[in-house]
């Protein structure tokens, strides 16, 4: 699992006082990017692309000087995809649920994932029931 912590800014909220929902999704990108960053391939950053994503409000995130916290794994690995599932929490409170499925590209078309890559997205895999 990775774990990425957000500061809530003034510029977040919204008319009704609360978290904007496109700016959810910009959390989930900012974790996304350090999910990523934390393994390079050799010598280049990840090349992805979001392919789809889906996020479930669950309830109001109202401005606050306590972090939220983005929890990401791994669902699944495919030849050139994985979909990560993510939680937008504190620890009383579940925000948001989503998932998000990327694909690597090289250039303009869908590449292979490559060994190294496959290797460290099975340490984020959510642990099998």
């Amino acid at each position: 699992m990775h774990t990425y912590e957000i500061q809530l800014r003034r510029t977040d909220i919204d008319a009704q006082h609360h978290v904007n929902n496109v700016v959810f999704a910009q959390f989930l990108d900012d974790a996304r990017t350090n999910l990523l960053e934390r393994h390079r391939g050799p010598g280049a950053p990840w090349r992805v692309v979001v392919a789809g994503q889906r996020l479930g409000y669950r309830a109001p995130l109202i401005f606050r000087d306590a972090p939220v916290t983005v929890t990401s794994v791994v669902e699944r690995i495919g030849t050139t995809s994985f979909t990560l599932a993510h939680e937008i929490r504190d620890d009383e409170n579940l925000y948001l649920a989503a998932t998000s499925t990327l694909v690597a590209i090289d250039g303009h078309a869908p590449r292979s994932l490559t060994d190294s890559e496959r290797e460290y997205l099975m340490t984020l895999a959510a642990p099998r029931a």
